[in-house]
């Protein structure tokens, strides 16, 4: 008997109520589908959807024989709902999820699929080969659709269906297929055209050169030693998907990239890649942005690979802790601290950008820990430290009873930033659990910290303010102790600076939960359901305090640290000395306030800026750490402009249009922007103002800056 051809429907969704969360095309069930007509040649048909109202509608107008859903933490709960849908409109339908979260052990699988009763099964690990395996299941049984998951199927994870909903549930579990080794065995859903429908001016394209993590972080879902071995996609592809993706994002003016690989810039290719990207920037302005994670390793290569690419591209030297008992406790080696320190003088000697990454929560990290390494991480020149609160993901051992007893871990949950929505009259929420305590860190440890954090993401991380900590250097402050006493003045802060650092301790405390049930139950509610949708609650609390910091409130800021300095120079100088500062430092507080002046601010002042003045800033900015701003007096003022470039305008179109005005807007744009710091205004310097010999100089403070830091 012959069928017509199986309809399969794939969906990687997102949630777009406040706004597009996950906005990457989803070139993963793009892998999955095209691997699925490889082996199904005519004996399928699929669409793929990426928004849950598109989705919805197509299965209420055409129901699928197959929904395949990508499960990760910011969509699990979303793609469930999708499967309940489609379940109502067709009770044949068989429904399954692919993704990291995911269980790796069988007891925790089945208390996970359990809670899920409307996924009939689980792709594990690699997708593209498993799934394929149940289609063949699928096909070969058609008509006899319950006959399906009785038994098992390699790369998948059900319940046997006699068993669901029973006291003794059954698990029925195939084997883990082997890994593809050549992954062009897996043809390009770009090239083949099942991505074009994507392209449709709001999804930022991802590129995918390798896959596989050799190391084993315990944080870290590729931690797994399944995952241990790299596999690559050929270069020939590569380069031809970028130069098929690059006409489309010129035509929509999308500036941003993003790269998939867990290691980039490990391997010699990379640097043929890299040459393509500068050749796209080129070619069709973009990528403008890049963002990439770079290998834990081979720094100095990585550097030598990725250094066309400016700071376009920048190098990520994540440590996670800086404490040798906590890396041993997570199964982590770090580079050593003089090689770190190195690496970053090179990175910042040639004009470039560096970010760390810190996780509060780790098994044995202190609160004094956790203050060294950030001391050790900014005193090592680190451009951007990011922190991060440990989530205690699937597919990691922090979902392990045993391993959270040993380190007396306490979980509480949150709503994943802004990923929420109402569909089909069901309000869904999708949820993470994370670490606020454990037997090294009380709550309110995890409170001070998290309040450090943020002085670091606002003070530190894109240089907003970095004049006051050159400043502050002249009097031995390095940049940890000038944020440091920052922190500890925050009550004599103005106004709207302890307003944005209260809202911000409130938030972080109030956006835990004991248990997931409370917590769906209290935003189900109008009011504050209606809260989440205006975003005045369920964002990402530190991004979103920073940008109302620079969105907002940037004059607030500037007058704090001005304040700040002054208070430090009070301590050191006499009255005479003292006023010659004070009007140096009022000079440098206008100097920030027009770089940042209108930044991130859809209805901000974007128009030139002028400051004249008898010190040359932009000189001390070179000038070694330290360094008297007295030193740069000059006889004749200086005049600097202060404009935003044609290409910082188009970035700034593109990210405002994309992701809306508001303040959850803006902070998602800075989650996506490589480079904050270039969205800060360019300075143009001309010296002997009003003398016939009058000499005008660009300057890229951007630039200027990292070469000084």
């Amino acid at each position: 008997m012959s069928h017509p051809k199986l309809k399969i429907y794939l969906a990687d969704l997102t949630h777009e109520t406040v706004v597009l969360v996950s906005d990457t095309i989803p070139i993963n069930i793009g892998y999955v589908a095209a691997y699925a007509h490889k082996i199904h040649a005519g004996q399928i048909e699929t669409k793929l959807f990426k928004y849950p109202q598109s989705l919805i509608d197509a299965i209420k107008s055409d129901p699928p024989d197959v929904l395949a859903l990508s499960n990760y933490s910011w969509n699990s709960r979303l793609s469930e709902h999708m499967a309940g849908i489609a379940k109502k409109a067709n009770p044949k339908v068989v429904t399954v999820m692919g993704g990291t979260n995911f269980p790796h052990s069988a007891d925790l699988q089945l208390a996970f699929m359990v809670r899920y009763p409307n996924t009939d099964g689980f792709v594990e690990l690699e997708g593209e080969v498993a799934f394929s395996n149940l289609i063949g299941r699928v096909l070969a049984c058609r008509g006899r659709e319950d006959k399906i998951f009785d038994a098992p199927i390699d790369g998948c994870v059900s319940i046997r269906p006699e068993t669901r909903g029973s006291n003794a549930p059954v698990l029925v579990k195939g084997h883990a297929p082997a890994r593809i080794r050549e992954l062009d065995e897996v043809p390009s859903p770009y090239l083949t055209g099942l991505l074009d429908h994507f392209f449709d001016g709001r999804l930022t394209p991802f590129l995918e050169t390798n896959r596989g993590c050799p190391f084993t972080c315990t944080f870290c879902h590729t931690g797994n030693l399944y995952f241990n071995k790299i596999n690559m996609f050929s270069i020939e592809r590569i380069l031809a998907e970028i130069d098929y993706i690059g006409p489309y994002m010129q035509k929509f003016g999308i500036k941003n990239l993003h790269i998939a690989d867990t290691n980039f810039g490990m391997f010699l290719r990379d640097k043929e890649i890299c040459e393509s990207l500068l050749a796209a920037q080129k070619k069709y302005s973009w990528p403008l942005q890049i963002m990439s994670t770079t290998g834990k390793n081979k720094k100095e290569q990585i550097i030598e690979i990725t250094k066309i690419l400016g700071n376009t591209f920048s190098v990520n030297m994540s440590v996670q802790s800086m404490d040798e008992q906590v890396l041993k406790n997570i199964k982590r080696d770090n580079i050593k601290l003089d090689h770190y320190v190195t690496i970053n003088k090179t990175l910042s000697d040639s004009g470039r950008t560096t970010k760390g990454e810190l996780i509060i929560g780790l098994p044995g990290e202190t609160k004094e820990s956790f203050a060294q390494g950030v001391r050790k991480i900014l005193d090592a020149g680190v451009t951007s430290l990011g922190t991060y609160t440990l989530m205690m993901l699937h597919g990691t051992p922090f979902q392990d009873p045993a391993y959270r007893k040993q380190y007396e871990m306490v979980g509480k949950f949150r709503v994943v930033p802004l990923d929420f929505g109402n569909y089909d009259g069901t309000r869904i929420f999708d949820y993470e659990e994370v670490v606020i305590a454990n037997k090294d860190m009380s709550f309110d440890d995890y409170l001070w910290m998290r309040g450090l954090a943020m002085m670091v993401e606002v003070l530190h991380n894109s240089r907003p303010f970095y004049e006051f900590f050159r400043y502050a250097s002249i009097y031995d402050f390095k940049s940890f102790e000038f944020i440091m006493l920052v922190y500890g003045r925050i009550r004599q802060a103005p106004k709207s600076v302890q307003d944005i650092f209260d809202g911000f301790i409130h938030e972080t405390k109030n956006e835990l939960w004991d248990n997931a049930e409370d917590m769906i139950a209290f935003y189900t509610q109008d009011k504050t359901y209606e809260a989440l949708s205006r975003g005045e609650l369920g964002g990402n609390v530190i991004y979103k305090y920073k940008a109302m910091s620079l969105a907002f409130a940037p004059e607030g800021w500037v007058d704090f640290l001005y304040d700040t300095c002054i208070d430090i120079v009070r301590r050191k100088l006499g009255a005479q000395e003292l006023m010659k500062a004070e009007e140096q430092l009022a000079v440098l507080r206008q100097f920030v306030k027009y770089k940042l002046c209108g930044a991130l601010n859809h209805e901000g002042d974007t128009t030139d800026k002028t400051l004249e003045c008898n010190v040359d800033i932009v000189e001390w900015l070179k000038s070694p750490l330290g360094t008297p701003l007295t030193d740069f007096l000059v006889e004749e003022p200086i005049r600097y402009d202060f404009k935003y470039t044609p290409d910082q305008m188009a970035v700034r179109r593109d990210q405002f249009a994309r992701y809306g005005t508001h303040v959850n807007a803006i902070s998602k744009f800075i989650t996506r922007c490589s480079n904050v710091d270039s969205l800060f205004r360019k300075i143009t310097t001309s010296k002997n103002v009003g003398v016939e010999s009058n000499k005008s100089e660009d300057y890229d403070d951007f630039i200027r800056y990292t070469l000084s830091h």
